[in-house]
């Protein structure tokens, strides 16, 4: 976008009011036109005590900040009623006070303001009264008058530039960065939003109490409107955290005053209809739950994806889905696919099914999605007769699961959905050989032949037998397993399907 084209929304504006409560309806009315010029806006106010900042929705962010008042140090009801008074524009008996902005002292003022400030990086700082002018300077800041702000040229340097939040499911986030970076040569970062036992790599990592704090919220907004381009939100979460709502589409607004370009990523249960997927899949786990639990969650799934389906269908930018199954869910969207760090999953040391117990390997990250309990009876039958050696792997991490992984003869994923996901791909790419329920719908969405074979809960151990009676024939088909791999899923593909959205 050339930087003439660029929206006054690149550019931030701090409303700063010391003025009570009761007499800042001027200082708002100034963040509010300031908002429909198309500024990105922060108005900061005094308050009567602690306030949790309401999120904004895209539109001005308020905080009511505590500013002290002379009143703070009396004792008892005095104290409290002299500092409702204050905030309020009248004293203890109800008279209004002639000057009330004279009750906060400009060094109280720019004590309380100070982070706010310093997060959010204003371009412009408006001062709507004498206090605030001089607590501003005080924070060695300048600041202008109501109605004399005005936009500076921005641009964001280098552009395209992308931001990938606030999921990181599997470290894809942060692998599909990396990718647009490698292969497409566009800045890209990601977001996450929360800890995994698994350890995956991200570049913006937020906690819990960063999700929901305000300062931290403010911080990504201006980093955001300084360096990004475009936002890739995986699920349709918000890349400002609680600021605006916790959603993209609290965000949007923001963003698109901004001119920032935005795009919905799914990887699954967040866009997958139980309902739809009982219709068309034959080994559904929604279709008769087992447990209180699973049966809660099949419920409460119904739920939010018939919600973010609706919200999908009015979204007018470009859908992503990372497997090709939740094509049936967005018929519109485009396959991004997963990404495996071919340096990282090596081929294993150990040809698979040399030995003559071959070693079974299934890491259920969620065993009703992978339909674990359906193949465990098999399992432990085969395992009891001494013709495998099954190990289940929960909660491990990453770089123990790689040696696991190439250590395995034969790697189990999906059962019951009927796609390929990351699991599948690591075992491929470790030269496993990798057995998976993968639909005819699923493989035909795929331009060459996966190369894993084909299991499910019904036939799952007559296909590991058939794979002990012919252990060449395997092992030729997990020899293919990582050239599949480096030509659908280390990266470029990715790239490829994000750079015309990108560069467009």
């Amino acid at each position: 976008m050339p930087e003439q084209d660029l929206p006054a929304a690149r550019n931030r504006v701090v409303v700063v009011s010391a003025a009570p409560a009761g007499a800042v309806q001027a200082a708002r009315a100034e963040a509010d036109r300031l908002l429909a010029e198309g500024y990105s806006v922060l108005f900061l106010t005094p308050a009567f005590g602690k306030r949790k900042p309401e999120p904004s929705g895209g539109g001005v962010h308020v905080i009511e900040a505590r500013v002290g008042t002379a009143f703070d140090a009396a004792p008892g009801a005095l104290g409290k009623l002299g500092r409702k008074a204050v905030l309020t524009t009248r004293n203890a008996r109800g008279k209004a006070l002639r000057d009330p902005a004279a009750t906060w002292t400009a060094a109280d003022v720019a004590a309380e303001i100070a982070p706010y400030l310093d997060a959010y990086d204003p371009d412009v700082v408006v001062a709507c009264d004498k206090t605030a002018e001089k607590a501003v300077a005080k924070l060695g800041r300048t600041a202008v008058g109501p109605g004399r702000a005005e936009p500076r040229a921005k641009a964001v340097d280098p552009a395209p530039s992308l931001l990938i939040g606030s999921n990181n499911n599997a470290g894809m986030g942060y692998a599909w960065a990396r990718a647009v970076e490698q292969y497409a040569g566009i800045r890209a970062r990601n977001i996450q939003k929360k800890s995994y036992a698994f350890g995956y790599g991200s570049d913006i990592k937020a906690e819990d109490q960063d999700w929901v704090d305000p300062l931290w919220g403010l911080a990504r907004v201006a980093d955001t409107l300084d360096s990004v381009t475009h936002v890739l939100s995986e699920s349709g979460l918000a890349v400002f955290g609680r600021l605006n709502g916790g959603q993209l589409a609290d965000d949007l607004p923001e963003l698109r005053r901004a001119g920032v370009r935005g795009a919905l990523l799914f990887h699954g249960s967040d866009i997958r209809s139980p309902d739809r997927h009982i219709e068309l899949y034959r080994h559904s786990p929604f279709r008769d739950p087992a447990t209180v639990e699973d049966r809660e969650l099949t419920e409460v799934l119904r739920a939010k994806t018939a919600e973010m389906a609706k919200w999908v269908a009015d979204f007018d930018g470009p859908v992503f889905v990372s497997t090709p199954d939740l094509i049936d869910d967005v018929p519109q969207a485009t396959w991004l696919p997963v990404v495996v760090d071919l340096d990282q999953w090596t081929a294993g040391a150990r040809t698979p099914l040399e030995r003559e117990v071959p070693v079974v390997v299934h890491a259920p990250s969620r065993p009703f999605m992978k339909g674990s309990d359906l193949i465990e009876p098999t399992l432990r039958d085969l395992e009891s007769r001494g013709l495998i050696e099954y190990r289940r792997l929960e909660h491990i991490p990453q770089a123990e699961l790689v040696g696991v992984v190439q250590d395995a003869d034969i790697v189990l994923d999906h059962f019951v959905i009927g796609n390929y996901g990351v699991m599948t791909c690591q075992a491929m790419a470790a030269g496993r050989v990798s057995i998976a329920n993968i639909d005819r719908r699923v493989r035909d969405r795929v331009p060459a032949q996966i190369p894993t074979l084909q299991a499910d809960p019904d036939t799952i151990g007559e296909v590991i037998e058939s794979v002990l009676a012919d252990r060449d024939a395997a092992r030729a088909v997990a020899a293919t397993g990582r050239a599949f791999v480096r030509e659908f899923h280390d990266g470029r593909k990715s790239a490829e399907a994000l750079e015309p959205w990108l560069r467009g």
